[in-house]
């Protein structure tokens, strides 16, 4: 007999809205066995098992569905989940290995280098993290030194002064065509990834977080992301969503507005700012306020059906 997913479900939020956890594990648990590909379930069986305290348990949980998320290629939402069971656990050497090669599959190298450095804190003996190292970091050849050189004659070019009229002198300053310049040595070159790539991995793992409903995840990471100016206007956006999910009114507005100072904003980027700010407007209490944004939205863009009908409905309650 087929389980009744939607009522099981109920059960288990009724069962953690009276404050029992482990009567909503039961019912997640449940699921799992019936829907093993469902990857909502491991998150919130993780969630309800970290609350309980059952850390060993929830990492369980978090690292099966980080699983099936690199099963299917979607790295970033693995990424965000195994480090969510490095925030408890940090010395887990397994998620560090795990983060280490996603970020390689994603062309990360640099972050995919400093998590292998990582796990040779812990396990210095670690080969895998070792042989990972070594191919970013190919060894050296030698190079052949001449112990003899050939006596190379020169002569003075017009207009210089003879080798007589130099004086020496202790300030290196002024080199002239004479000063002996050493060598300068530069630092070994490292791979490591561009800025631009950088933020846009931040962003996008702010996105997953975002979409599991881990919103300070998102909000650590799209405040990383924001450095970017291609992509800055979209951190702000979906920062201010994010402390709006949250119940943080002030934050998202505040959010929200910043948005607004991004330069070279199109109309339909205004439009969708103007519609987001009422929505916080809103949620906040401020309708006056909302019902002003929600118009100036509808006006920018006339595909902002939902600004329309937020304004007509807000309007008859004011």
């Amino acid at each position: 007999m087929a389980l009744d997913k939607e009522k099981i479900l109920d059960l288990a939020q009724k069962h953690i809205l009276k404050g029992q956890p482990k009567k909503a594990i039961a019912e997640y648990i449940k699921l799992i066995e019936a829907d093993p590909k469902d990857k909502r379930l491991y998150l919130k069986l993780g969630d309800l098992y970290y609350k309980t305290g059952e850390n060993e348990k929830a990492i369980t949980e978090y690292m099966k569905l980080a699983g099936l998320y690199a099963e299917e290629d979607l790295n970033l939402r693995a990424i965000s989940i195994y480090k969510k069971v490095l925030a408890i656990s940090p010395k887990r050497i397994d998620a560090l290995h795990k983060i280490a090669g996603l970020y390689l599959k994603e062309g990360l190298s640099g972050d995919a280098r400093n998590y292998y450095l990582s796990i040779l804190e812990l396990k210095t003996d670690d080969q895998e993290a070792q042989k990972a190292l070594n191919s970013f970091d190919p060894p050296r050849q030698p190079r052949e030194i001449h112990k003899t050189m050939e006596a190379v004659e020169f002569s003075i070019p017009a207009g210089y002064p003879s080798l007589e009229q130099i004086k020496p002198s202790d300030d290196k300053s002024d080199l002239s065509p004479f000063s002996v310049v050493e060598p300068q040595i530069l630092p070994e070159a490292t791979e490591i990834s561009p800025p631009e790539k950088d933020s846009e991995m931040h962003y996008h793992l702010g996105i997953a977080y975002k979409e599991m409903e881990l919103f300070d995840y998102a909000i650590s990471e799209f405040e990383q992301a924001a450095s970017n100016p291609s992509i800055k206007f979209d951190c702000y956006i979906m920062l201010g969503s994010c402390f709006l999910e949250k119940g943080a009114y002030s934050e998202a507005i505040q959010h929200f507005k910043e948005a607004a100072h991004v330069e070279g904003l199109t109309q339909e980027k205004l439009a969708r700012l103007h519609y987001n700010l009422a929505l916080a407007y809103e949620a906040d209490g401020m309708i006056r306020e909302a019902l002003e944004r929600f118009s100036l939205a509808f006006k920018m863009d006339h595909s902002l059906i939902e600004a329309k009908k937020k304004f007509e409905k807000l309007a008859k309650r004011d």
